[in-house]
């Protein structure tokens, strides 16, 4: 049964959420590499099928990622692709919001995330 909620980026509109995994609220650092040097960004919320973080600059979907998460005190490599990605509501400098999806994650990078959630939410 699919679960209606509130979007993160459209208050008061209802959606229909038909995600395979739940997803819980996390702030966390993140690195990520496209084409070139390192960048940072920040997690948002984080599942077992992907995450939402906010990055200084846009990218489009389909987007390729190899990213680090520091998920406490373990680091978890993953490679990714850009599923959404939501402008600022202004113009200025302020980072852009991406919804990710995880692409490969090799298994015990799949498992410590796995502990790592069931430590931290119960789940």
């Amino acid at each position: 049964m699919a679960r209606i909620l509130l979007s993160d980026w459209a208050v008061g509109e209802k959606m229909e959420d038909t995600r395979r995994h739940h997803r819980y609220a996390y702030d966390g650092s993140l690195v990520y590499r496209r084409l070139g040097p390192d960048s940072t960004g920040r997690i948002r919320n984080l599942s077992e099928g992907g995450l939402m973080v906010e990055l200084p600059e846009g990218l489009v979907p389909g987007t390729a990622l190899d990213l680090v998460l520091t998920l406490g005190d373990h680091p978890i490599r993953a490679e990714a692709e850009v599923v959404w990605a939501q402008d600022p509501a202004d113009n200025s400098n302020s980072s852009r919001v991406h919804g990710l999806k995880f692409t490969r994650l090799e298994l015990q990078d799949r498992l410590t995330l796995a502990v790592f959630m069931a430590k931290v939410y119960g789940g």
